[in-house]
């Protein structure tokens, strides 16, 4: 076993947390609230069934509102996956037994996207499409659809930018609803128990790569373990 200085173990470190171009942080946008009604022909989310869900985008994906207007729009924002950084990167939804999870940015099917309003309204629509994910329901496949809405004239948004406001909660809008949406009918949620938006800080790559250098130095270096040996008659 080759013996690694400490100094050279801590210059290592120092190296490791020196200043690095800032990069995008996801964000989690979380909420929940109570099932207002269902027209479709299943019955297994019943009026009253708490619901919840919680999708977390990448601050970096690109604003691709162009592929719609022609041209920028500082009044609109549209991110999905089809960019160079995916906007969509988790999502998990449960109503009583009914519950989804997608974790992979390539399970978002076409169609699934965030779309940013800030004109006299500010709105977030969510439309997320992964049939093979959703669990179907009257027999057939769902889609997921959220909308926030706020017709006030209190500015909630800056831009039309992917929402980063920790202030954002359930006082922030005048109406929304959250739907499932299969063949037959909507099941929706029209009001709102939470809503949370947050950063999600990433794991310090740094702390781990010292500790990684480090374990082997404190539980044995070659001296320590030929004394272990000899003391112990092995």
């Amino acid at each position: 076993m080759k013996w690694v200085g400490i100094g050279h173990v801590l210059s290592l470190g120092l190296l490791l947390l020196s200043p690095t171009p800032a990069r995008a942080v996801p964000y989690s946008l979380s909420a929940s609230g109570t099932i207002s009604f269902n027209t479709s022909s299943d019955a297994t989310i019943p009026v009253g069934t708490p619901w919840s869900f919680e999708l977390v985008y990448d601050t970096a994906a690109p604003d691709l509102d162009f592929q719609l207007t022609g041209s920028a729009d500082p009044t609109f924002g549209r991110f999905d996956n089809s960019g160079a950084v995916p906007a969509l990167t988790f999502f998990h939804y449960r109503a009583g037994s009914y519950e989804v999870t997608i974790d992979d940015p390539a399970e978002f099917g076409v169609g699934s996207n965030i779309d940013i309003t800030f004109t006299g309204v500010h709105a977030i629509d969510i439309n997320l499409n992964a049939p093979d994910l959703f669990p179907p329901l009257a027999g057939g496949p769902v889609s997921f659809h959220a909308d926030f809405n706020d017709f006030s004239s209190r500015p909630i948004f800056t831009s039309d930018a992917l929402p980063t406001d920790p202030a954002l909660g359930p006082d922030s809008f005048d109406q929304l609803s959250v739907t499932l949406l299969p063949l037959s009918g909507v099941i929706t949620g029209s009001n709102l128990t939470s809503f949370t938006v947050s950063a999600i800080p990433e794991p310090s790559t740094a702390a781990l790569a010292i500790l990684g250098l480090l374990s082997p130095l404190v539980a044995v270096s070659p001296a320590r373990a030929r004394r272990a040996r000899g003391a112990s008659g092995g």
